[in-house]
């Protein structure tokens, strides 16, 4: 007697899942183990499979209620789920942009503090800058990096 051939396509996917899962519990088959257990373990990878996709799915169409809102709508509501497999540019935490603007600022509030207690002069065209004014922009550049810092954070 031959296997029944599938008669629809959603047949046809829940056979080829059966398969499969078959399939992943014989290459984990170990020694003595009976064709009933592997069947059970078979069953089980099914069901997972299953529950995998039921998951992908509500995942995609929420994705898609969200992209229908609109892209501002997400920005308001602050969206948890991102998609990578868009074009679009997305930011979340830890946003690159940000974080390289801290660094910078960082460097530049580092920079004036050592000039400013090392003595360096900074002359620009036959002008001296004077130290406190290097003191003023290691405060206003340590501000604005703690603030890009923290803003990449809270995103």
């Amino acid at each position: 007697m031959s296997p029944k051939k599938p008669e629809s396509i959603r047949e046809q996917a829940e056979q080829r899942q059966q398969e499969e899962a078959m399939r992943v519990a014989k290459s984990v088959q170990s020694p003595g183990q009976t064709k009933e257990q592997t069947r059970q373990i078979a069953k089980g990878i099914e069901k997972g499979i299953a529950l995998y996709k039921q998951q992908q799915k509500a995942k995609a169409r929420e994705r898609d209620r969200a992209r229908k809102k609109g892209p501002s709508q997400n920005l308001i509501q602050g969206s948890p789920e991102t998609d990578s497999t868009t074009s679009e540019i997305e930011y979340g935490p830890n946003s690159p942009a940000l974080l390289v603007a801290g660094g910078i600022f960082c460097l530049v509030a580092l920079f004036h503090i050592m000039r400013y207690f090392l003595g360096w002069r900074l002359i620009i065209e036959n002008f001296e800058i004077p130290m406190p004014w290097s003191l003023a922009a290691a405060l206003v550049s340590t501000g604005l990096s703690v603030w890009m810092f923290r803003v990449a954070r809270d995103l």
